[in-house]
């Protein structure tokens, strides 16, 4: 009669008592746990982040590095200059060349395969992207069809430079815009 008193609704008995102190030992025993996986994890990642910091310190140290930095810095010494436009002043030489980055992206942006793109279901892009590449030397059929896309990244890229060097050209120190008179904000290229 005690034991069934105990086990009525509402009245913990001795059987709920255990399990909850199992429970939590349980529960003491899985946080002990997760406190060290934690400690073994960050000594793990403080290892790794420290041979890291030392490998990317020789490299920075090592000779390759040096030849790689002294090479680029030969190549923006000795820019590639035409001769004939060397002793012109930049704003007359920069406008036609602005032009012709303008020109070259209006007939990369034509070329792009705007219809097949604008699906959102492409079978003919899923056929290729599934396909083989012909030879081995020959580039993935994702990289095929993404090509126009990123030619015009590119070119879009080299025409807002071209904007930019044009935007200093044509400022003035006096205030005046460019040649005629005619600034970013005129009627300039």
């Amino acid at each position: 009669a005690k034991g069934e008193k105990a086990d009525r609704p509402g009245r913990p008995g001795a059987a709920h008592q255990r399990a909850g102190a199992e429970e939590e030992a349980r529960g003491g025993a899985l946080t002990v746990g997760a406190a060290r996986a934690g400690a073994l994890l960050e000594r793990q990642l403080t290892l790794a982040r420290t041979r890291a910091h030392t490998a990317a310190l020789e490299a920075l140290g090592s000779s390759r590095f040096h030849a790689v930095a002294d090479t680029v810095a030969l190549l923006a010494s000795d820019a590639p200059l035409d001769e004939a436009n060397a002793a012109r002043p930049a704003g007359q030489v920069l406008p036609p060349l602005a032009e012709l980055a303008n020109r070259r992206l209006a007939e990369a942006v034509e070329a792009l395969p705007l219809l097949r793109a604008g699906h959102p279901y492409n079978a003919e892009a899923l056929v290729h992207g599934l396909a083989a590449t012909s030879a081995a030397d020959a580039p993935p059929a994702s990289e095929r069809q993404d090509a126009p896309w990123h030619q015009v990244r590119h070119l879009l890229r080299l025409r807002r430079y071209a904007l930019e060097v044009l935007d200093q050209v044509w400022q003035q120190p006096d205030g005046a815009g460019g040649p005629g008179g005619s600034g970013p904000g005129g009627s300039g290229p």
